[in-house]
Order: structure tokens, then C-alpha cells, then sequence
């Protein structure tokens, strides 16, 4: 697929409030806001408007579904997705050593971006201004929830802009030039990043409730804003930015997340539907829970702690027409936007929980998706599989012939995505009227419990603890539990393989692999070759697989932080790049 643009639609949402930047003070009547602009004042002065104020903000938050570049995945800048497209940036900038402050993307769905982060931080500093101004016109229980709901919001645009840049200016109040004070602001240290959206989250979980009900779903709660902290915690703790692997962080990383565990508000999802999917790996998987929990008929289903949702007619999104197999009972039907890597297929565990490097895990490259465990199918669309009532074929020769030469939108690896996908929508319908209401997962329960895991694990060792966040996570898929005695190497390498696979195509691995320090040393997962699989089938329809080399990745280490635009840079003289740009 390989030089698809995309057209913009000039949509604005939630434009009911326009805020007036200014006005003239020499005379009163020049003072009148024109008509249709609420100035700050006519904003805030009912908590109906302060209300819409809020709501706009929810709306900056990343919208991975629908937002600007939707048809690509944050995991196409890791080594889990090849990118769909040769023009777009996973490909083009990210894993081609080609990222620099000039051409400083602003990342999957635009929200990256140094300048719309600062914005929305903007947005919520300017709530907290004025709705403490004009406190006395609001019902007292709506005023402190929505004020922890934006300290909330304004540590999720600082969480982004930490985990991609590092430490960055920290600002409280939306600053302005009129007044004579100095509007440009250096960049905090990592540590004071870290500190200031811990104690945004902190606040914001003494205020808001365990769960939010009926019209306020969506909402932050006190799990989301320690998950958040967690979050944010966990990337500190870790080698890229504790290279001094100082101990005390990890335990504050695990701390966090064993409070979200103790609130005993959030579990893992288990309910299949009614619809299995068609087994062909041998293994007779009969759960289809980790598939069916990221399905509309499960929203806000008991593993969700943060989700950004859609609702019809007006807010639906086109996920299903972006991903999946391209051709589809004899037609075009999706952009085909994600390419799962061999890398990623070899990384799923046979059913009896053992890597397929074992030799005593059965696993047999003539027949190399037999006995696989039931994530690999519950996410994977892979040769033999079926996708909407037929068998997907990558084979030379089938339907969708795997595209070793990027000259269409079809799978240039074998390889499509199943999970977070509806079935039963099919691609046109998907990219014609936009009926998906599924939720975007933002923090789920599972990644509590291997974010508690791994923290635990760093700071203390595999204890019990440990041991029984892993296991839980694996006995949803059916897969058995780590063996007694494994080491604390051991249990890293295991963790680090369930985060890869319980979180694939969650945009979670670009922040995995930097925070791990992995993408040029070790395993260098985003400096090495990109596989894909060739199968070619005989005159007597046996088949044959070869691993085929489909990209070669690309990647400095300095790239682990992102450049901060060179625009940005000659605004303010205060700003330092990252090293490297």
C-alpha cells in the first residue's frame, strides 16, 4: 500500500466555545465581545458552559480511531507492525534513520505534537483559573470532580509529552503576552516532569470516584489517575531514563500499581461470546474472551480503567475499514493498514506456554501455526485462517497474495490484524458510514497487573506477587502458569514477552522498546531486518514457508527521544533540542 495519502476533512467539533483573546481596555463599549464569542468571563459564569469547556477537552484527547493519519498504528514504529503505507512515518522517518527537528512528525493521529499538547495543557489551565474565580456559581460536588478531572487531563498531555521528549516545560497558567511577563519557560528535568504529573494525578484520586456511572462514562475515576501515575512511574523507573537503576523507583512504580489492585474495582474479562472464532491452530481454544473484551457489546466491561468512547450517528469511527485483510469476498474492502511482523508470530508461545524456540515445545516449522496459544489467533489473521466467513490465503497465488513489492494496500508480511476489530463489520461499510462504537482502550486491568509484575519484579524479585499478576493475565489465554523457581531473568524475559503480545496493536510497544533501552542494543528490535512469511504452495497443494526479509529497520539511539520541531526551537531561546538533532 504503499503511497496512500489521506484527505482532511475540515470537521470542528465542539466550536461552541470560541474564547476571545483580548480586548480593548480604553473604552468600555469597545469592550463588547462581537456576537457568537464568549469571552472568559461568559464562559465560566455558568456551570452549564464551564461544563462544555471540559467536555472540549476530553475531546483533545488521542483519538487512535478517527483522528488525522488513521490508517496506521503507533506499533508500524516498533517491530511488531510493518508499516502500511512506504510514505508513512513508521517507515519513512522512524524506522529509515530519517527522523530530524525539521521534519519532527507529530506522531500516529497527530498527537504527539508539541504544539497541540501545549494547547490542550493550555485548555486545562485556563478551566482551573477561571472556574476557581467563579467557584461560588457552581454546585460545590461538580466543581472539585471537575477540577480533578482536568489535573487529570493535564498529567495525560504531560504523560505524552515526558514518555516522547522528556522532561519539558511545566506550566501552571495559561500564559500570556499582554501583561509584560515572560512566556518562555526552559525545560524541566525528567525527575520535576515526573514529580508534577504525580501530583496532578495524585490530587485528581483524592477527588473523583471509584467508578463512574450512566452519562459520565468516560470520565476520569481514581483508578485511571493512578494508572496514569503508574504509567508514568513505570517509564522513569526504567533503563532509558534510570540508568543509575536506582531501586527506590521501581518500588514506587510497583507501589502504584498495587494500590489500583487494592481497590478491588477492576478485573480481568472472561466472558466469550457466542460466536467462537474458527479454530485452525489444533488447539481448541473455547475462550474468546481477550478478543471479545475490546468488541462495542463490551464496553466499559470490568477490565477498563481508561477508554476514550464513540457513539452513533455522529461519532462513530472507521477502525474496521483502516485494518484487516484487504480483499474480501472478491472486492477491496479495507486500507489494509497494519502489517503484523514474523518477528511478533514468533514470539506467540505454543499452547502448553512454551516459546517455540524450545525443542521440547512441539512447535514444527513445516507446520508453524499448529498448537499455537489462543491470543496468536484471537489477534492474528494469518494463512489458513478465516476472516468473515472465508479462509484468508497469503499464499502465493491466494486472494491475498502476500505484497513483497509495497505496489498495493495488501499485507507486504502475510499478516493481518484481528484484534480490536469487529467481524461482523466489513470494511466499506466501515470507511462509508463509520459505524464502529467499540472503545479505545486507553488502560486496561491487564496492564495493571503486568505493570505491578514487572516493578515488583525489578525492585524485589519474583516473589508471590509477582508470580500471581503474571499468571493471571496468562490463564485468561489459557496458557499455563510460570513454572515455580523461575529466576528474576527469567520472569523479565517473560514479562516482557506477555506485555508484547497481551498489548500488540494497543500503540503500547513504542514506548516498551525505548524504556527498555532495546531498540538499537540487545535484540535491537527496531535496528534489525523485518520479516514477513512467503508460502508457496505445490502442484499437490502442500505448502511451504519461507521467512523473507520485507524491510530493513533503521534506527539511532538518540531517537529514543523525539526532536522537539525546530520551529518550536527558534520560538524560544530558552528550549534545549534533545541531543542527537
Amino acid at each position: 500500500m504503499k503511497f496512500k495519502y489521506i484527505q482532511k476533512a475540515n470537521v470542528a467539533l465542539f466550536a461552541a466555545l470560541i474564547l476571545s483573546l483580548g480586548a480593548c481596555k480604553k473604552d468600555d463599549f469597545l469592550s463588547v465581545p462581537p456576537k457568537g464569542v464568549l469571552t472568559d468571563a461568559s464562559t465560566f459564569s455558568t456551570q452549564t458552559n464551564a461544563d462544555l469547556f471540559v467536555n472540549d477537552i476530553y475531546n483533545a484527547l488521542p483519538d487512535y480511531n478517527n483522528g488525522n493519519q488513521v490508517d496506521r498504528i503507533l506499533d508500524a514504529w516498533t517491530d511488531n507492525s510493518n508499516s502500511g503505507a512506504t510514505n508513512h512515518e513508521g517507515q519513512a522517518l522512524i524506522r529509515s534513520n530519517a527522523l530530524s527537528a525539521n521534519n519532527a512528525t507529530n506522531g500516529v493521529g497527530g498527537f504527539f505534537g508539541w504544539s497541540s499538547l501545549y494547547t490542550n495543557i493550555r485548555k486545562c489551565n485556563v478551566f482551573l483559573k477561571n472556574a476557581a474565580a467563579n467557584a461560588s456559581a457552581y454546585d460545590a460536588a461538580w466543581y472539585a470532580q471537575r477540577v480533578g478531572e482536568v489535573r487529570f487531563l493535564r498529567a495525560f498531555f504531560y504523560m505524552l509529552l515526558f514518555k516522547n521528549y522528556g522532561g519539558v516545560p511545566l506550566l501552571t497558567v495559561p500564559l500570556t503576552n499582554t501583561d509584560g511577563s515572560d512566556i518562555f519557560n526552559e525545560r524541566a528535568t525528567t525527575d520535576a516532569t515526573v514529580a508534577f504529573i504525580e501530583a496532578d494525578c495524585d490530587a485528581a484520586a483524592e477527588i473523583l470516584p471509584l467508578k463512574q456511572t450512566s452519562a459520565n462514562l468516560g470520565r476520569a475515576t481514581k483508578g485511571a489517575s493512578l494508572a496514569l501515575k503508574g504509567d508514568v512511574e513505570l517509564f522513569a523507573a526504567s533503563p532509558l531514563v534510570n540508568t543509575n537503576n536506582d531501586m527506590a523507583k521501581w518500588a514506587k512504580a510497583a507501589a502504584t500499581y498495587q494500590s489500583i489492585m487494592a481497590l478491588n474495582t477492576y478485573s480481568l474479562f472472561t466472558t466469550s461470546s457466542a460466536t467462537p472464532i474458527i479454530s485452525t491452530t489444533g488447539s481448541g481454544t473455547t475462550s474468546t474472551a481477550y478478543r471479545d473484551q475490546f468488541l462495542a457489546a463490551n464496553n466499559w466491561n470490568n477490565e477498563t480503567v481508561f477508554a476514550r468512547a464513540y457513539a452513533l450517528p455522529n461519532k462513530g469511527h472507521k477502525r474496521e475499514g483502516y485494518m484487516g485483510p484487504v480483499i474480501v469476498r472478491g472486492g477491496a474492502q479495507t486500507w489494509g493498514g497494519a502489517s503484523p511482523t514474523q518477528g511478533l508470530i514468533d514470539d506467540y508461545q505454543m499452547d502448553n506456554g512454551k516459546p517455540i524456540t524450545d525443542p521440547t515445545s512441539g512447535y514444527d516449522p513445516a507446520h508453524p501455526y499448529l498448537h499455537r496459544e489462543s491470543r496468536f489467533e484471537q489477534s492474528i489473521v494469518y494463512d489458513g485462517s478465516y476472516w468473515q466467513g472465508e479462509v484468508f490465503k497469503s499464499r502465493i497465488g491466494g486472494t491475498n497474495q502476500i505484497d513483497l513489492g509495497s505496489t498495493s494496500d495488501i499485507s507486504n508480511t502475510g499478516y493481518c490484524i484481528r484484534k480490536t476489530l469487529d467481524e461482523s463489520i466489513l470494511g466499506q461499510t466501515s470507511l462509508g458510514t463509520a459505524p464502529g462504537t467499540s472503545n479505545y482502550q486507553f488502560y486496561r486491568y491487564a496492564e495493571v497487573l503486568l505493570s505491578y509484575a514487572e516493578a515488583q519484579n525489578e525492585a524485589a524479585g519474583p516473589d508471590a506477587g509477582v508470580f500471581d499478576a503474571v499468571n493471571k493475565v496468562r490463564a485468561r489465554v489459557l496458557l499455563p502458569p510460570v513454572p515455580a523457581g523461575t529466576n528474576q531473568a527469567d520472569m523479565r524475559t517473560i514479562i516482557r514477552r506477555e506485555r508484547r503480545l497481551e498489548f500488540c496493536f494497543e500503540d503500547k510497544r513504542w514506548y516498551d522498546i525505548r524504556r527498555w533501552d532495546i531498540t538499537v542494543k540487545g535484540p535491537a528490535t527496531i535496528n534489525s531486518p523485518e520479516y514477513g512469511m512467503k508460502i508457496t504452495p505445490d502442484a499437490a497443494g502442500n505448502l511451504t514457508y519461507e521467512p523473507v526479509i520485507v524491510f530493513q529497520n533503521r534506527f539511532s539511539e538518540y531517537m529514543n527521544w523525539l526532536p522537539i520541531p525546530q520551529g518550536i526551537i527558534n520560538q524560544n531561546p530558552k528550549l534545549k533540542q534533545n541531543s542527537g538533532y
